[in-house]
């Protein structure tokens, strides 16, 4: 009798001992992907070596099935116990990926891609413009489509949200590819409606629209971005994109605008602009309703660069 109460009492003991055993490795997170070997993976982290505990969930069934894919954050001196309860609890970390206003499909599909902690490879590419830009949050073992499948909601609830304030003629889609050439034309949002008065005065006219950026979407085959200045030979690439050869919009949007570009679109300010250059300093545009005096402003800005 003695014998079996001691066996119990050491039992006892060490599965006590195993639970408020505590980590002795700094900070940091644990990963965890369902099925693997619970005491393998600690024992590879460096916490909780060759616990009784770990070892008695890994072969119960029930126990280790509740256990979920996910990044668990570990502090030096967790006992045991505490990050059990994470563990069942599904106490995960949640972590955010953040998508600029003016980033084409191409690009948004290729931080996914990049990213180690979001599963499943994508291979397919939204169209472009169908995705908001924005900051959205995810846990380890998420599956990137999930991501897009959100920021395509995103999309749709923002246009549905913003349809009945369009004071244009323009319909929805056009509006879309308008917005995505004032995003890539300037990051001030207090100039983005100005802006927008250039490229609806220019379609009213039947003027070509002569955005720059979207020569750089035709070169750079939708990824938005060139490793080099825009070149005057640039302007005669042959594509449907280029609209100093080609009249009215592109075929489609050339990137994903924010809501602040597509407000811009649907409410251009009331001028005469019809031409428009950066200023010397970069922080903003020079408008003009005369061809003369645009030539001067960008002499002018030429010399003092």
């Amino acid at each position: 009798m003695f014998k079996v109460l001691s066996f119990f009492l050491l039992v006892i003991c060490i599965l006590f001992s195993s639970l408020f055993q505590t980590s002795k490795m700094p900070d940091h997170s644990v990963f965890y992907i369902s099925g693997d070997n619970i005491q393998t993976t600690l024992n590879k982290d460096g916490s909780f070596k060759n616990s009784f505990i770990l070892n008695l969930i890994e072969n119960t069934k029930e126990l280790k099935n509740r256990i979920q894919t996910g990044e668990y954050n570990l502090k030096n001196g967790d006992s045991l116990l505490k990050f059990l309860a994470k563990l069942f609890s599904h106490d995960v970390i949640i972590r955010k990926i953040t998508f600029p206003e003016g980033y084409t499909v191409k690009k948004i599909i290729k931080k996914l891609n990049e990213n180690k902690l979001l599963f499943g490879e994508l291979k397919s590419l939204p169209e472009e413009g169908t995705l908001m830009p924005n900051t959205y949050f995810y846990t380890f073992g998420d599956q990137k489509i999930s991501i897009i499948s959100k920021m395509k909601n995103e999309m749709k609830k923002t246009i549905d949200k913003l349809k009945s304030k369009n004071n244009t003629a323009l319909n929805m889609n056009e509006i879309i590819i308008l917005a995505s050439i004032i995003e890539k034309e300037s990051g001030i949002i207090k100039e983005r409606d100005i802006i927008s008065s250039v490229f609806h005065n220019r379609l009213k006219i039947k003027m070509r629209l002569q955005s720059d950026p979207t020569v750089i979407y035709a070169i750079s085959d939708g990824y938005g971005e060139l490793e080099r200045n825009l070149l005057r030979s640039d302007l005669f690439f042959k594509s449907p994109y280029n609209t100093y050869r080609n009249a009215g919009l592109p075929p489609t949007p050339i990137c994903c605008p924010g809501e602040d570009a597509l407000i811009a679109a649907m409410n251009p300010r009331k001028t005469n602009y019809i031409y428009f250059v950066t200023t010397k300093d970069r922080t903003g545009h020079i408008f003009t309703d005369s061809y003369k005096q645009h030539l001067k402003n960008i002499k002018n800005i030429k010399s003092t660069r």
